[in-house]
């Protein structure tokens, strides 16, 4: 007969297992278990080698980040000792390091974005932050936030000048009144004056408008004959005194230390000056009139008036000698003045 099947090895990395001829479930699983756990040593371990790897390279990176600032002051230090002491100014890095802390600056005078408004923001940055800056550098950065259109319509201002011909100080003046709010100080100071809280409005929201209502209306260089001759327009509101209004509201605005009297004085002599106009006007409708009834009345005569000899003849000549009357080439019978 057959004799019995001489049991099989199993070889793997680590213990020799010698499996009966018919393998116990219990002992393959165990083997499937811990060949497993063989594989995630191994890959457990490759993936230790990965990170040892990668923190000798990050290692490396820094050591030559470590090398090159030391380098950097090492340099710097010559530098400075070369200047007997002095640290080295360089000032288009401060630009470049301000302008990235500026906003750019976009004209729109219907929201109340005017150059005032947002050098107020940078009036600082400018004095302080920008102190070791030149004028002409400064210029420069100031210019360099303006946008594309509002340094187009600066630049075509000033011509035939150009940008450094102008000091730091002349420069944002220029271009507070070139980009500043297009309705005069009477027209804020009366729309101060009409303010009223919205029905939707917050009390914080309302504060804040008449703060800065309150703030344009510039009441610290308001006079006293001002606020009287600006109550005195405003009272103004007939139709019929429309054109009076606005002509004291532009005396008012050429000369702010006009007073109450001045203006009550203007107001009369513009009366007067409406009267005699509508007078002169009438006078002068009345003598047309007149004109033109007389022409009228010299028109009919003359139609009805008999012809000329040479009329009536049928025969058109024309006269040798000028008329005693006018003057002009025709007979005296023919003549206009006869009716004068």
């Amino acid at each position: 007969g057959v004799g019995p099947v001489p049991p099989q090895q199993f070889h793997q990395q680590g213990p020799r297992f010698i499996l009966p001829a018919t393998p116990d479930p219990v002992l393959m699983q165990l083997v499937t278990v811990m060949q497993q756990q063989q594989q995630q040593l191994a890959q457990q371990i490759q993936e230790q080698h990965q990170q040892m790897r990668q923190q000798q390279q990050n290692m490396a990176q820094q050591q030559e980040s470590i090398t090159a600032i030391v380098r950097q002051q090492q340099q710097f230090m010559e530098t400075v000792a070369a200047n007997n002491g002095q640290i080295p100014f360089h000032p288009e890095r401060i630009l470049d390091s301000l302008a990235n802390n500026i906003k750019e600056f976009r004209y729109d005078p219907e929201s109340s974005v005017t150059f005032a408004v947002w050098f107020s923001r940078y009036d600082d940055l400018f004095e302080k932050d920008a102190a070791r800056l030149d004028e002409k550098a400064k210029i420069r950065l100031l210019l360099r936030k303006l946008g594309m259109e509002e340094h187009e319509r600066y630049t075509s201002f000033i011509l035939p000048q150009v940008s450094k011909d102008f000091s730091f100080s002349k420069t944002v003046d220029t271009l507070k009144s070139l980009f500043g709010a297009q309705e005069s100080l009477v027209s804020r100071r009366y729309r101060c004056l009409q303010i009223t809280k919205q029905p939707t409005e917050d009390h914080v929201s309302y504060a804040c408008r008449v703060n800065k209502f309150c703030v344009e209306f510039d009441l610290k260089k308001l006079s006293e004959d001002e606020f009287k001759s600006l109550i005195y327009v405003l009272g103004l509101k007939s139709e019929s005194d429309a054109e009076i209004r606005t002509r004291l509201l532009t005396k008012i605005e050429e000369q702010p230390e006009v007073t109450l009297q001045q203006v009550s004085e203007e107001c009369q002599r513009l009366l007067n000056l409406k009267h005699d106009t509508a007078m002169i006007e009438s006078h002068s409708m009345e003598v047309n009139k007149v004109q033109q009834q007389r022409f009228n009345r010299q028109w009919e005569k003359k139609k009805d008036r008999s012809p000329s000899p040479s009329a009536q003849n049928g025969i058109k000549r024309r006269a040798k000698k000028p008329c005693w009357l006018c003057g002009s080439m025709h007979f005296r019978e023919d003549c206009d003045y006869l009716d004068h």
